[in-house]
């Protein structure tokens, strides 16, 4: 059984009663990242950062793709606006990063740029056969890989897989996704949400027979495994020049 926890024009959340596993479904077409969908997306985050445990989060999208990446067309008709729009989509993934709790992204279509980033900031990620592709966008675009993006690839990617998906905009179907370490597992679609809900079931408290889980120290944990790319996530500037460190 499932309850409603925050909706709002095609940013829905649900949390599983019984096990506290929450969902936040995207429901915007191409689910592109612009002010209103990190404002929306953000507001459902703060449900889960303030229930109380058990609990456990996945991301997911409808249809398509899971997300197409920043929204090109809402940063040509605000480039002054842009900066401060990307870094906005930085802190709503420093906060994916560290979450308290175990993180599931069940990428259900394409993931492409921030889509993949957002993918990447989650602990796990399981992927859709057949249909959907992972991709580093930018080196296509003619566009650089901002401070916050690089680092977080760096934090989550190997350098033999930054080479070849940056370098390359190499297009991964799951399986090769797998092969990259870009994602964890594979499963058809119709069985995406309940596979995602077993891996992120399996982070609960009770279910890791640890001796005391601390979800404070658990978010301290992760922020100390990846300083980077909390750090530029959190703190970077989308002007930041390429040769910066934080």
């Amino acid at each position: 059984m499932s309850t409603d926890s925050f909706s709002k024009d095609g940013i829905h959340l649900e949390r599983e009663t019984l096990s506290g596993v929450f969902t936040i479904y995207m429901d915007r077409k191409e689910n592109r990242f612009n002010p209103s969908l990190v404002k929306d997306v953000g507001q459902a985050l703060k449900v889960v950062e303030e229930a109380d445990h058990p609990k456990a989060l996945i991301i997911t999208g409808e249809g398509k793709f899971f997300s197409n990446g920043l929204d090109i067309n809402w940063m040509g008709k605000f480039p002054e606006k842009t900066p401060s729009m990307i870094e906005g989509v930085w802190k709503l993934l420093g906060r994916i990063l560290i979450m308290d709790c175990r993180t599931v992204a069940a990428i259900n279509g394409h993931a492409f740029g921030a889509g993949l980033f957002m993918a990447l900031a989650c602990d796990y990620r399981i992927m859709r056969t057949k249909r959907g592709f992972v991709n580093f966008p930018e080196v296509n675009l003619g566009m650089r890989l901002a401070k916050g993006f690089s680092e977080l690839a760096k934090a989550k990617c190997t350098i033999t897989t930054l080479r070849e998906g940056v370098l390359t905009a190499k297009r991964y179907g799951s399986t090769d996704a797998i092969a990259a370490g870009l994602v964890d597992e594979e499963c058809p679609l119709e069985e995406l949400q309940m596979s995602a809900e077993i891996m992120a079931k399996g982070g609960l408290a009770e279910n890791l027979r640890l001796a005391n889980f601390n979800p404070g120290t658990f978010s301290q944990i992760k922020i100390e495994l990846y300083t980077d790319a909390y750090r530029a996530l959190t703190m970077g500037t989308a002007a930041s020049p390429s040769h910066s460190r934080l």
